[in-house]
């Protein structure tokens, strides 16, 4: 019989397809957690912000009250916190109290901007509460908040406080509270910045306010997280 060579592959063929398969899977599978993860963080904002919008009517209907400093004074908080099932009181940051605190310098660096700078707290430390399942919510009922159309802003970590990416319009959205009751995402028309709209929400600004105004965007456009 005639004998037929058979061809096998050398040692270092071998370990080249392996390296090469390798890389293709740690680029699919790192692909695939991002697109869960912005899959997670599209689905914690829509629920989130629904979830603000109900306890904001709740509140309306049980006070029968606008939402001015008149009518809650600095009780606007502890007022939102009663329409959640709370876990923990997060106190003021400033104070350097409860969930998020400062670092030793007494700089502010626990979240980021839209651009992973530095995040002004300036806009949302007037204290916080943790709902049960996770969310951490953080108020400005100060100087700061008040506006011709609202008094309070309510920024919401909707994945929850010790998950990352930990950065404003990833996963931290603000929301102004109008006087008469509607939830409306910061950059919207009339808002706080809504003069602002683009430039504290953009890849190519280092503002510390950069990020504020991504709720809008997140609000209106369907391809915003598949975007980030």
């Amino acid at each position: 019989m005639r004998k037929v060579n058979k061809k096998a592959f050398t040692l270092s063929e071998l370990l080249i397809a392996v390296v090469i398969i390798g890389v293709i899977s740690a680029i699919t599978i790192s692909s695939l957690i991002q697109t869960t993860q912005k899959k997670e963080l599209e689905a914690g904002f829509k629920k989130q912000y629904s979830a603000l919008k109900q306890a904001i009517i709740m509140l309306k209907m049980n006070d029968g009250l606008d939402f001015t400093p008149d009518n809650y004074k600095s009780t606007f908080m502890e007022k939102l916190a009663s329409q959640y099932n709370v876990i923990q009181d997060c106190g003021h940051i400033n104070y350097n109290q409860g969930c998020i605190l400062l670092d030793d310098d007494s700089s502010f660096s626990y979240y980021k901007s839209f651009t992973n700078g530095t995040l002004s707290r300036s806009y949302f430390d007037d204290g916080g509460f943790i709902s049960a399942d996770g969310t951490l919510f953080l108020i400005e009922q100060g100087s700061q908040a008040q506006d011709k159309i609202g008094n309070y802003l309510v920024t919401v970590d909707v994945n929850g406080y010790t998950k990352k990416p930990g950065k404003m319009g990833y996963d931290l959205f603000m929301f102004q509270i109008t006087t008469d009751g509607d939830v409306l995402p910061m950059g919207a028309n009339n808002t706080y910045f809504s003069n602002y709209r683009e430039d504290y929400c953009s890849k190519s600004t280092n503002s510390s306010n950069n990020g504020y105004t991504c709720a809008y965007y997140a609000a209106v456009d369907k391809d915003y997280f598949t975007k980030l």
